[in-house]
């Protein structure tokens, strides 16, 4: 700890103490923020399929889909990217996977 001015007097040894805590435990909370943060990213993904189900039993799927389509356009997202990256790192469904799942509602309402 000397190199970054720590130079272990007795005043000083609390310090270091405290330094190699914060990187020992900065090292265990890694994975279990990877963990947490897929299991926040599934729950909003599923919200968002409830709430897009919701608005088929509205019967507003077709204006639904038709804005959800216009943003898309709007932000230039990627139609199709892969489901493994999406799954982990997009907190909303893609597009195409959004509108199969409300054509699929739509169908199975009629």
């Amino acid at each position: 700890y000397a190199a970054f001015g720590f130079d272990g007097s007795r005043d000083g040894r609390i310090v270091p103490t405290i330094v190699a805590l914060m990187i020992f435990f900065q090292t265990l909370w890694a994975p279990v923020d990877k963990v947490l943060s897929f299991v926040l990213t599934y729950q909003s993904r599923i919200f968002e399929f409830q709430a897009d189900k919701f608005s088929v039993d509205l019967g507003m799927s077709s204006r639904l889909q038709s804005g959800l389509t216009k943003i898309h356009l709007e932000n230039l997202g990627a139609m199709s990217s892969d489901p493994w990256y999406s799954a982990y790192h997009y907190s909303h469904p893609p597009l195409v996977e959004r509108l199969a799942a409300m054509m699929e509602l739509d169908k199975k309402a009629k």
